[in-house]
């Protein structure tokens, strides 16, 4: 023991703290600038007028998206987890696709379907609160479903098995004994859910649905009335926060394990062809609503429309800064992961800090970023002026690498968790043998954990990439002038009610997602499926 711990304290904590610091900050100068800023009457005059309507939009769309994502995440889960039929080990990682989607894509895609002039006109247009709410649970249901299929998956079969053995039927036997089990995992991705809700800056503005996201824009870019954008930025993040803080009680609560302390591995119910063919088009449903008929419909009038001026820089600049923001959000996660593993109180803390960067809405976190950057030029500039006579010559705000600080205050809490799951799997034991043949801490960390964290890395990092591709409010409002990416292009055509041109970029964004978000969902159900055969043979022996 005295050994394992001499091991622990050699972890450095100081990565951690800075990641720490990074993700706290912009929401420090965000709650500053709320304080402190003079009161304009804005808010007051938004209070009279707009405000109830962003409440209202705000709840309404969230519960919507909530639910649906749900129903559909845990009811898919229990579907692949426990049955088997055709096309069933395709659909554990094709349901995760539609997160390759932004939700304001598939807005875009679904409001040219069913507005009046569309080919699914006869249908009720998808727009306002109800139609921003249901987009947005069909682009974000995996995030229940990945949580609750290994729930699902992980589950010991004595509970369901003596709910049946008692007469209760299947529904009831899943919502009275698996359910329950599960409800810590849904919780979580709930959670993530409602925090991607409240962080949706395009999909609501385009179908008619202003949000807290949308007001706080509007106060900060439309009005200039900075202070009170602050203040609608607390707002939007306490409801986030108190989300999160539900979440993390639901989960302490719900903590259930076997009474026997054993597993018993259930075995997957064979339905017959009729019953699997109707699953398989369950599955099937929410991967054609969610991705290919939106999709579908964007590449028609992309077909139909001129091409995107620029598109190419778009693209490159969205890559460029992507790439950029998952290395870095890697490394922040590994060295949180390390911070935790070095079972210091520190760590922990630091860790635990850098982890709530996720409730942050990327909105909230650039104008966090541009007061932190704005009073550092402040000082740059006094400082220059005192010593030269003028003022310094380079704009610290607006650029690149504020850009990338806000991205990685937002997500190097995305990369948090696959960092210290990679991570666990390096046990103190071979720490201890290295360090016994002579190994120093650099070449351990070298030959002995890179080796068996690396794909964990590079989760993290294509994680990372992945949301960036898709972020809008944070780029909208910290690219540097004549710096365009491909959701801003995109978001700026649809502005404009020019959907072919905006359909080609949203298109691009989905096409460069795709493969790094196929291989995600691959590893994750295949590393769930090993720990299920490993329980399998346990139980065999």
């Amino acid at each position: 023991m005295a050994v394992i711990a001499r091991l622990r304290q050699a972890y450095p904590v100081w990565p951690a703290l800075i990641a720490a610091i990074a993700c706290a900050a912009p929401l420090a100068a965000v709650a500053a600038l709320a304080v402190s800023g003079e009161w304009s009457g804005y808010l007051a005059h938004l209070w009279s007028t707009r405000l109830p309507v962003y409440l209202i939009n705000t709840l309404q769309v969230t519960l919507i998206s909530g639910s649906l994502a749900v129903v559909l995440g845990s009811g898919l889960a229990w579907l692949v987890a426990r049955y088997e039929f055709a096309g069933r080990s395709v659909f554990e990682w094709l349901l995760a696709l539609p997160l390759a989607v932004p939700a304001y894509a598939a807005a875009y895609g679904w409001f040219d379907l069913t507005q009046a002039a569309g080919p699914l006109g006869m249908l009720p247009t998808v727009r306002g609160a109800t139609g921003a709410g249901l987009v947005l649970g069909l682009t974000l249901y995996p995030y229940v479903y990945l949580l609750a299929r290994e729930a699902f998956a992980g589950q010991s079969s004595d509970a369901y098995e003596a709910a049946r053995t008692l007469g209760a039927r299947p529904r009831e036997a899943f919502l009275r004994a698996a359910m329950p089990m599960a409800r810590p995992a849904i919780a979580a991705g709930l959670a993530l859910v409602v925090m991607e809700t409240l962080a949706d800056f395009g999909a609501v503005a385009h179908l008619g649905a202003p949000t807290l996201t949308v007001g706080l824009i509007r106060a900060w870019a439309g009005e200039g009335a900075t202070a009170d954008a602050a203040r609608l930025a607390l707002i939007l993040v306490a409801i986030a926060f108190l989300i999160f803080a539900l979440e993390r009680a639901q989960r302490a609560r719900a903590r259930q394990t076997s009474a026997s302390g054993r597993r018993r591995p259930s075995r997957r119910i064979v339905l017959a062809p009729l019953r699997g063919l109707a699953a398989a088009a369950l599955c099937l449903s929410p991967v054609l609503l969610g991705m290919v008929i939106p999709l579908g419909r964007l590449g028609y009038r992309a077909l139909n429309a001129p091409v995107t001026r620029d598109l190419a820089s778009a693209a490159q600049n969205a890559v460029l800064l992507a790439v950029i923001a998952g290395v870095l959000a890697a490394v922040l996660g590994l060295a949180a992961a390390y911070a935790l593993r070095s079972g210091t109180r520190r760590g922990a803390v630091a860790a635990r800090v850098a982890g709530l960067g996720y409730a942050v809405p990327g909105a909230v976190a650039a104008m966090g970023v541009l007061a932190i950057l704005g009073l550092l030029q402040t000082w740059i500039d006094a400082a220059w002026t005192g010593l030269f006579g003028a003022v310094f010559p380079v704009m610290l705000t607006g650029g690149i690498a504020a850009l990338i600080f806000a991205y990685l205050s937002r997500f190097a809490a995305a990369a948090i968790g696959p960092a210290d799951s990679a991570l666990s799997r390096v046990t103190p034991a071979l720490d201890g043998a290295a360090r016994t043949l002579g190994a120093g801490a650099r070449e351990t960390a070298r030959r002995v954990h890179w080796p068996l964290i690396m794909q964990g890395a590079l989760l993290a990092a294509l994680l990372v990439f992945v949301e960036v591709l898709k972020e809008l409010p944070a780029t909208m409002i910290l690219r540097p002038f004549n710096f365009d990416t491909l959701a801003v292009i995109a978001h700026n055509y649809a502005s404009d009610e020019r959907l072919g041109e905006a359909a080609l970029p949203a298109l691009l964004i989905a096409a460069v997602a795709l493969p790094p978000m196929i291989w995600i969902a691959r590893r994750i159900v295949r590393q769930e499926d090993g720990r299920e055969n490993a329980v399998h043979a346990e139980a065999g022996r």
